[in-house]
């Protein structure tokens, strides 16, 4: 019998060399490293891409809140009589721009006073955001103003007292027979004496609402309100607004928020937030200062700082412009000068400061405010109160 004969030793392999697995590791290592590049170069221009659109977002909220309030300016106070020539001194019947003397015992200090304009510009010290104050009725009537003949600390007797009601807050002013004026605003309590003719404004606990007889309590007559011998009454309706708008600082708890408080409301000492994401505010007042009678009804000068004797029923419109900015840091600085509005001129160039408020000291770094973006949104408001 043969025996079978088996090779010693199967087929011969070859595997990987280390040389081969080295050079295999080293390319799915740059394979890697191109990928995480990629994905952190996409990640940044996605958070870029967010942030711009969270700036856009708010700066076109703030824009729509602020244009909106601007629009209702100087509602219910379109018949205040205005100066013959501009700027020049207030005429008898003339009450534009006086010191209203206003109470709010809602306020820490109740009473207070504030101009008769319908928007009041404060101008931020050093490119600081300004202040824009607003002022307009919301009488549910259409009503012009009356003249009353009697007057007291608390009641006034109108030649009409039709579609004034308790609970209507009432403008009184005197002729205007002195440079400044004097204006009050008051608080209607009762509209039933006998005389037909006769509005009480007391500071009384409470009185009954119009038209669902409520009782309220009475929050805005003073002990003693204006006594004149004879003036003008405006309706402004049961809830007049005097709205304050402002941006918070830097250092605030919630920096860089467009906020606003009604003075003339329940809780004015409380700010309500609109928007963040907002680090300047700056507005201009648009007169008509021509010298003919009647007003050639066209703005011909922009103007941050009116002269004292200015007639505001000559105010036409508002500009106003607030900048954004973005959240996201950028390494390298994106932004290389300050951004500007209106005229882009000097005068309408933005005061850029670091991000924690303070002034411009180019740092470099996460502080400095040009490496973030900004976008800017302006408006032009017509006060067509006024121009009706």
């Amino acid at each position: 019998m043969k025996s079978a004969n088996f090779p010693a030793h199967g087929p011969r392999t070859r595997g990987l060399s280390l040389i081969e697995i080295l050079v295999g590791i080293a390319i799915a290592l740059i394979a890697m490293l191109i990928m995480f590049q990629v994905f952190a170069a996409s990640g940044e221009r996605t958070r870029t891409t967010a942030s711009g659109s969270d700036a856009q977002i708010a700066g076109t909220l703030a824009l729509f809140q602020l244009e909106r309030d601007i629009k209702m300016a100087g509602l219910g106070l379109g018949t205040i009589p205005s100066r013959a020539v501009a700027p020049a001194a207030p005429i008898a019947g003339s009450v534009s721009g006086c010191a209203v003397q206003a109470y709010n015992s809602a306020m820490a200090v109740p009473a207070f006073t504030f101009p008769l304009a319908p928007v009041q510009i404060t101008v931020g010290a050093g490119g600081a955001p300004d202040q824009i104050t607003v002022f307009y009725g919301n009488s549910a009537y259409f009503v012009t103003n009356r003249q009353f003949s009697a007057s007291t600390n608390t009641s006034k007797s109108l030649t009409r007292r039709d579609a004034f009601n308790p609970g209507d807050r009432m403008l009184v002013t005197d002729n205007g027979t002195t440079s400044a004026g004097n204006c009050a605003l008051v608080e209607i309590t009762a509209n039933t004496n006998i005389d037909t003719f006769t509005v009480d404004h007391q500071q009384v606990a409470s009185y009954a609402s119009f038209p669902d007889a409520a009782m309220v309590p009475s929050t805005m007559n003073a002990a003693a309100a204006l006594v004149a011998a004879s003036g003008l009454a405006y309706n402004l309706g049961p809830a007049p607004q005097l709205n304050v708008w402002k941006l918070t600082p830097a250092g605030a708890a919630n920096p860089n928020t467009l906020v606003w408080r009604n003075l003339l409301g329940a809780a004015p000492e409380l700010d309500q937030p609109v928007t963040e994401g907002v680090v300047n505010l700056k507005a201009e007042y648009g007169f008509d200062t021509s010298t003919t009678v009647p007003p050639a009804g066209i703005v011909d000068t922009w103007t941050s700082a009116p002269a004292a004797t200015v007639d505001w029923t000559r105010l036409l419109a508002v500009r106003f412009a607030l900048m954004a900015r973005s959240q996201q840091y950028e390494k390298d600085a994106v932004t290389t000068a300050a951004p500007s509005w209106g005229n882009a001129d000097a005068a309408h160039t933005f005061t850029m400061f670091n991000v924690d408020g303070g002034a411009d000291s180019a740092p470099g770094n996460a502080n400095d405010w040009r490496h973030y973006r900004y976008r800017v949104y302006e408006s032009i408001v017509p006060l067509r109160n006024l121009i009706w």
